[in-house]
């Protein structure tokens, strides 16, 4: 039995988390009701059948992913220990952890898997897995126990049994932001626009840095690209360590609010201490929860996770549940007026309206259809967009490099951290654009399918935001990047598309972008997750690669000739610049092609359902038509039986959807 099990736990968390787990569950049940009925009459529900199949493992396999960083020894570790409630799961180094990120998921047994680098001297080599006991993390991902990553570690990966996973939460700890090692920020600001919810951890017996500031300012422009800072959430830490801690907590929160753009009363910054939380875990006493202030911080994030990603989760399940029932319900209902009215006039109504929707219906599946031309045109359209935005950001990257950090003296005397902290914009931006390209395009194909006449009953319940694109293996369709993402490959995959570079520099962005795709791909859900990792660790390589360059550059120049110091720096790194265009322009095209191919299938799948609706409907009609009194009292009956679970679902799907919008409501 582990700490954590014999130890008391404090009350589940409140509402919107315990709402938003009952919505998930309950959205389940539906599909276990509607699904085996679309399994059973597999002849005519048969993408039906596949389009549920796909939608729950979606809903049920969905994460919630929450990224928690800021700078080393800010208590990061203890935050998540206490927060799981296993005192000791994350490692508490006594000065810092190395470049690696520890994820922590649910899974029904215990498992701990280290993903290790090749040696530098295997180019191409494979990365391997090892499982290890919880015991032995301290061993790869602390610098006391891998001293400068020795070992070569990229990623830890838990799985636990723990109840605050059990909903699809993933959290991810990050290394410090902004020094020590190169990679940590970049790693961490790639990966931030794919996150749920960011956990900022400031420390109440220290000011926040400049590097810190930094990073917040670039993570919530990111944000604000993608519509929205309510992902944002900060916890003060340490408060048990300073008598009065409402000094710190108000320069704290001035900074913060500066370095974010918001209003200091909209800034959700959560005083809170580990330490009290794990003591109520060892010693029960309630007073320690108090002090702990956990109950409230739990409050604030889960808010900010409802109000984020919770609607498109739970939204778009709720939303392909009302499609397919609907889909099933037409033909029977169809049959039923048919047997219930006794004029012929109204049964050749009913026929001819059903041949006229087939009709329509065939159109749209035509490989001349209208819409496969408009589609090419607008995904180019939003390529073009992207392409242009994406550049754009890039040039104001190379802008700070020349304007700020040349200047800043704590990066002209380290230029690794300079060289770290221009790679993080970088893929910063490369991470926002990816990010966007996926929410664009499902608005995309969700206007385009409304303009097009193929709306097909596929409206979000409720009022819901529209679901995103799906991944090709939704519909079928599994494309080279998709089986990737899916299994193994993955991490060869994102590799091999980020070499560029030294050796050393290729292994680095390798590296990055492996960790960032796969971290991205479970939470994600969409075409865009499977390209996103090695896109990053492309469009970073470049610099990463021109590490003994800039280095040698420095050490020709002598410290106190800055000026000097300051060309050399410029020469070397600028000398990269055009790599890192080209490859971001890469991964926008790529993400084009594969947004319009994962769009088109989304549309030819629902007009696939519609089509095998209409087949259906017309056989029920001519049934019924030669259908004797007797026979038509009889069928009647077998009808209501069938249309009863039909109805009944979208009567909960309905219910569910108000709920869902009113949970939505309250978390803002």
């Amino acid at each position: 039995m582990t700490s954590a099990e014999a130890a008391p736990r404090s009350p589940a968390p409140r509402s919107p988390a315990r709402a938003l787990d009952a919505l998930r569950a309950d959205t389940l049940a539906l599909y276990a009701v509607l699904g085996p009925l679309a399994a059973a009459g597999a002849a005519r529900h048969a993408v039906t059948a596949e389009r549920l199949a796909a939608a729950e493992r979606r809903l049920r396999e969905g994460t919630l992913t929450v990224v928690v960083c800021g700078e080393f020894k800010r208590g990061k570790s203890s935050l998540l220990n206490a927060l799981l409630e296993e005192p000791d799961l994350f490692p508490r180094d006594t000065y810092f952890a190395t470049s690696l990120v520890t994820t922590a998921a649910y899974g029904p047994v215990e498992r701990v898997v280290v993903t290790l680098d090749p040696p530098e001297d295997q180019v191409g080599g494979e990365p391997q897995q090892v499982e290890i006991p919880r015991a032995r993390i301290a061993e790869f991902a602390t610098e006391s126990g891998n001293p400068g990553n020795v070992k070569r570690a990229r990623l830890i990966s838990v799985r636990l049994p723990n109840p605050r996973l059990a909903s699809g939460l993933v959290l991810v700890d990050t290394p410090g932001v902004g020094a020590v090692y190169q990679a940590h920020t970049a790693v961490t600001a790639g990966f931030l626009p794919q996150a749920d919810a960011l956990v900022f951890v400031a420390d109440a017996t220290q000011p926040l840095t400049e590097s810190e500031l930094r990073f917040l300012s670039r993570a919530a422009a990111a944000s604000r690209a993608l519509d929205g800072t309510d992902g944002l959430v900060f916890a003060l830490t340490k408060i048990d360590t300073v008598g009065d801690y409402t000094a710190i907590q108000a320069n704290t929160l001035a900074k913060l609010a500066a370095a974010t753009g918001l209003a200091p009363d909209e800034v959700p910054l959560v005083p809170v201490s580990a330490r009290a939380k794990l003591d109520f875990l060892a010693d029960g006493d309630p007073e320690d929860l108090e002090i702990s202030n956990f109950e409230e911080f739990e409050r604030v994030l889960w808010s900010a996770l409802a109000r984020r990603r919770a609607s498109l989760l739970v939204g778009g399940a709720l939303a392909e549940l009302e499609a397919s029932a609907r889909a099933m319900l037409a033909p029977v209902d169809a049959e039923l007026h048919s047997l219930l009215d006794e004029t012929r006039t109204r049964l050749a109504e009913l026929r001819s309206d059903a041949e006229e929707r087939q009709r329509r219906i065939a159109e749209l599946a035509s490989s001349e259809a209208r819409w496969r031309r408009e589609l090419v045109d607008s995904v180019a359209d939003l390529g073009r967009a992207l392409g242009t935005r994406a550049q754009r950001e890039l040039d104001e990257v190379w802008h700070r490099f020349r304007t700020e950090y040349l200047y800043d003296e704590a990066m002209l005397a380290d230029p690794d951290r300079l060289v770290g902290q221009l790679a993080a914009d970088a893929a910063l931006v490369t991470g926002t654009v990816g990010e966007l390209a996926g929410s664009r395009a499902a608005e995309l194909q969700a206007d385009f399918a409304r303009r097009n006449g193929l709306e097909l009953d596929a409206r979000p319940a409720g009022g819901l935001p529209e679901p995103p694109v799906p991944a090709l293996a939704v519909t079928g369709r599994l494309g080279e990047g998709e089986r990737a993402a899916r299994g193994g490959g993955r991490l060869r995959a994102v590799s091999s598309g980020s070499g560029m570079g030294t050796t050393a520099g290729g292994l680095a962005a390798g590296a990055i972008g492996a960790i960032i795709g796969t971290l991205v791909l479970p939470g994600a859900g969409t075409a865009v997750g499977a390209q996103i990792g090695s896109s990053i660790g492309s469009v970073v390589g470049a610099l990463f690669g021109g590490v003994a360059g800039y280095r040698g550059a420095v050490r020709d120049q002598q410290i106190a000739d800055r000026t000097a110091r300051r060309n050399s720096l410029r020469t070397e790194l600028e000398a990269m610049r055009a790599g890192q265009y080209a490859h971001l322009a890469n991964a926008v095209r790529d993400l084009t092609r594969t947004l319009a191919e994962a769009v088109r299938a989304e549309l030819e799948s629902r007009i696939a359902r519609e089509q095998a609706a209409g087949r259906d409907t017309l056989a029920r009609l001519a049934a019924a038509q030669s259908a004797t009194w007797e026979q038509a009292t009889r069928r009647a009956a077998e009808l209501g039986l069938e249309r009863r679970p039909l109805t009944e679902v979208r009567a909960g799907v309905e219910q569910l959807g108000a709920r869902l919008t009113a949970l939505l409501a309250e978390a803002r």
